[in-house]
């Protein structure tokens, strides 16, 4: 079998001659590491870096995207992926550096975002903005504006295709590529309070956040994906962070309709989250036929045997917890992802860390994911 041909299989739920291997995220630090050069992979710091290209010129961005697809695409082969996918980029172009490490968003006299970069950390993030704080009548202006947007932009092409469309053309017939979909609540104050408060509201966001999903499904299955790497987070390590019943009144009904959607163009769907899922994966994977689930957070209590024995179709990645990949041995590593296959015995399991290779993580413990699969994965 080739990648692809194992990764089809392991979705089929027909058992491959060994299991998968994939990251979604390697940061560009580790990257670079073990390439031997700067590299431009993942992580928020890579949103730092697509700015500083803008910030120098069209041209300097169009040979950061370039570097990008090709840093992407060596890594997997020296890690040894059975998949490729998208990398989280964040595609606006800033304003203007403000600081050393600050960037600008937006209108410098009308509404503004400033982003931090920390060295040490290697993240990027919001420091503040011009916006206040959102009533709930801004969030339902907010809603009616993406409806809008939503019926404005049917024609539009994302920026995403182009890339997309090249893995497919470069790769698509010896790794599975990876498209992209998803829908979920945002985890912030205003969101959640809506849950409480306006749950109608809530509804409204995630209808417009399906319609956007089921649009872009259809367009990677035109492309050629088979499997959709999709999700939204939505939990800690207690659970769900707004509770079982609002999963079941306000995202399974549209999860199911997203499934649907999937299963009638043929593709397979991952649902991503971090965080405790047990008092809602009967509801993902029984009543809305999610195919496949991913960062398994095994800190959490997402135990991957219990998993396997509660649902035996379902495709698994992950799930060796990115701390101890940065901070164990390998020795650790290597028992830690051996656990991984033994709980999964017809190796229809992807394996890999349960989010992300972290800045930080010594190279032999990253390749000694590698070499699990090489040692335990075709039993």
């Amino acid at each position: 079998m080739n990648s692809r041909e194992r990764i089809e299989a392991i979705f089929r739920t027909e058992s491959p001659d060994r299991v998968g291997r994939y990251e979604q995220s390697v940061y560009s630090s580790v990257a670079s590491r073990v390439l031997g050069r700067r590299a431009f992979t993942a992580g928020t710091s890579l949103h730092r870096d697509e700015a500083e290209a803008w910030l120098r010129s069209d041209a300097a961005h169009d040979e950061f995207v370039e570097t990008l697809y090709r840093d992407k695409a060596e890594i997997g082969r020296v890690l040894k992926f059975d998949m490729l996918g998208m990398p989280w980029r964040m595609t606006a172009r800033p304003a203007k550096k403000t600081g050393n490490n600050e960037y600008l968003y937006g209108d410098p006299d009308g509404e503004w975002f400033l982003y931090r970069f920390d060295p040490e950390s290697e993240t990027f993030g919001l420091a503040r903005t011009s916006r206040p704080a959102e009533s709930l009548d801004d969030l339902r202006r907010a809603v009616d504006d993406s409806a809008k947007s939503l019926a404005d932009s049917a024609d539009a092409e994302p920026d995403y295709v182009p890339y997309l469309k090249r893995l497919v053309n470069d790769f698509g017939d010896t790794l599975a590529v990876l498209g992209s979909a998803g829908i979920s609540i945002p985890l912030n104050e205003e969101w959640l309070t809506a849950v409480a408060l306006d749950p109608g509201l809530v509804g409204a966001y995630l209808d417009v956040q399906l319609e956007y999903a089921i649009r872009d499904v259809r367009r990677q299955a035109a492309i050629g994906v088979k499997i959709i790497w999709g999700g939204g987070d939505f939990a800690d390590n207690a659970g769900p962070v707004y509770g079982p019943k609002a999963f079941r009144d306000l995202l399974l009904p549209r999860l199911k309709r997203l499934m649907n959607e999937c299963h009638n163009l043929g593709l397979w769907c991952v649902f991503r989250s971090d965080g405790n899922l047990w008092s809602v994966t009967d509801m993902m994977f029984e009543e809305a036929g999610v195919d496949g689930y991913g960062e398994i957070d095994w800190a959490a209590g997402m135990d991957l045997a219990d998993l396997k024995r509660r649902y035996p179709r379902v495709t698994f990645w992950g799930n060796v917890p990115p701390p101890l990949i940065r901070n164990d041995s390998k020795t650790q590593v290597l028992a830690a992802a051996k656990h991984c296959i033994d709980s999964v015995p017809d190796r229809r399991l992807i394996l890999g860390s349960s989010n992300s290779i972290l800045p930080g993580t010594p190279l032999e413990n990253l390749f000694a994911l590698t070499e699990a699969v090489d040692l335990y994965g075709a039993r």
